[in-house]
């Protein structure tokens, strides 16, 4: 069910046992954070005597997934260790180590491969460590009744929903960062909410969803009985039949569809890897301008709260804001990913912002070629406005097509509120975690129905 829907790599499926990739695990006894500090200072001070530079970077990451559908309850819960050691020597050559035993023999075994079997040590003096922040524990029963209450909160019910599902993810995730400047520590609680219907529209479903995230304890936010429900409702919208005929319209860009466009730009256009790229470098220059001077952007991972947050980057370095866009003209670069993405709302409501055109709405699917800036948005659904009103006729898996520069330049419109995407990426063995806070947008673009192969 969860593959013919579309949903069989997420969160979902591992949560209930459906066969989905389980992240590879290596389990150490017991939470012991003070040890582990010691292990790796006794590893920089050996690396210290033989190298010139020597810094350690760690994760423990326990990840916990509960998700309650319309056949049951299931709970899944993995850990996964790293630690990262990086020397470089007298000439400037660097080496790096990688393994995921983050117990003392697996950091000895690191550093041996690296230092050798000598085992005299730099005489080190750390600066005092940070503070790990402390979090309360959340067993199975407490996050199972949390997800029970999501479900509970839907007042919609109807046969045509065929699937209906809530879940909570939790990312608690401590890094250390250690070298013979520093000694920083940070554990953080990355919580992410979702709830998935599908209903059954013509020859197929709908899929609505609701997703929202934030760092801290799990009841720092919560969903409300309207929000739950809307997302049944708007599964349940009646599509009009037939078709529309392609073409350029005003757009209203609802602000999930805001964000991921912002977060293409970003990711393909405003990063160092971005820039690496020549067709990217002609065209980024600071103090150029590539977008409306109503757009004004940056990456702000200090937010408090924000999914994508973080204290201090793999390097070691605090976390600080960097500004992207100032009023459409390019103002920084991203050394890193992506962390919270943060628009600078404007002054329009939404009624302001909608006149004739689209409303472009719900789950986002994305394609994007740097090289010829050719951007493809496949969106949910477009509702068609008409002197400033829904008139009723809504289309499912409409296409935005065009050069992300064009759609970037052609904002004329920017919303009061921000709303914020979250987006949490697997990778191999990695996990990444950014949010974008993005407000209702208008600008103007060539919508058709989606391509099919």
């Amino acid at each position: 069910m969860l593959q013919a829907l579309g949903l069989s790599t997420g969160s979902l499926a591992w949560a209930l046992g459906c066969g989905a990739a389980r992240p590879d695990t290596r389990r150490v006894a017991g939470d012991n954070r003070g040890e582990i500090r010691a292990w790796l200072r006794d590893g920089v001070e050996r690396l210290a005597a033989v190298f010139s530079s020597v810094q350690a970077h760690a994760t423990m990451h326990h990840r916990t997934t509960a998700a309650i559908d319309v056949l049951g309850t299931g709970v899944a819960r993995a850990r996964r260790d790293a630690v990262v050691f990086t020397v470089r020597d007298a000439a400037g050559a660097q080496r790096e180590h990688v393994t995921n035993d983050l117990s003392r023999t697996g950091i000895r075994a690191a550093v041996t491969v690296l230092a050798g079997s000598r085992e005299q040590r730099a005489r080190l003096t750390f600066p005092p460590p940070s503070t790990a922040l402390g979090l309360v524990r959340i067993d199975d029963a407490a996050l199972v009744d949390r997800v029970a209450m999501i479900v509970r909160a839907d007042k919609v019910s109807s046969s045509r929903i065929v699937y209906a599902a809530a879940s909570i993810d939790i990312d608690d995730v401590t890094t250390w960062s250690i070298a013979p400047d520093h000694d920083r520590e940070q554990r953080v609680r990355r919580i992410r909410t979702q709830v998935t219907r599908a209903a059954w529209n013509g020859t197929r479903p709908a899929i609505s969803q609701l997703e929202r995230g934030w760092m801290g304890e799990l009841g720092d936010q919560t969903l409300s009985d309207d929000e739950v429900s809307a997302v049944s409702a708007k599964a349940l919208l009646q599509m009009t039949p037939g078709t529309f005929d392609d073409g350029e319209r005003t757009l209203v860009l609802d602000p999930h569809v805001a964000a991921t466009l912002l977060d293409i730009a970003v990711r393909g256009l405003l990063t160092s890897l971005a820039a690496r790229r020549p067709e990217v470098a002609r065209r980024i220059v600071v103090g150029e301008g590539i977008a409306s001077p109503l757009l004004s952007l940056a990456d702000d991972p200090t937010v408090r709260g924000a999914y994508g947050g973080f204290a201090f980057d793999d390097a070691g370095r605090p976390a600080g804001p960097v500004m992207l866009l100032e009023g459409g003209r390019v103002a920084g670069r991203l050394a890193r990913r992506p962390s919270h993405l943060v628009m600078v709302p404007g002054t329009s409501s939404i009624p302001q912002l909608q006149g004739e055109g689209w409303l472009l709405e719900g789950r986002v699917t994305a394609a994007y070629d740097p090289s010829s800036d050719r951007l493809v948005l496949t969106v949910a659904r477009a509702r068609e406005l008409r002197n400033g009103s829904d008139t009723g006729r809504v289309f499912p898996n409409v296409e935005l097509s065009g050069e992300l520069a064009s759609l970037l330049g052609r904002i004329d419109g920017v919303g009061a509120q921000n709303q914020t995407m979250v987006v949490r990426d697997e990778r191999d063995t990695t996990t990444l975690w950014r949010s974008i806070a993005a407000p209702h947008v208008r600008t103007r673009g060539l919508v058709r129905g989606r391509r099919l192969a």
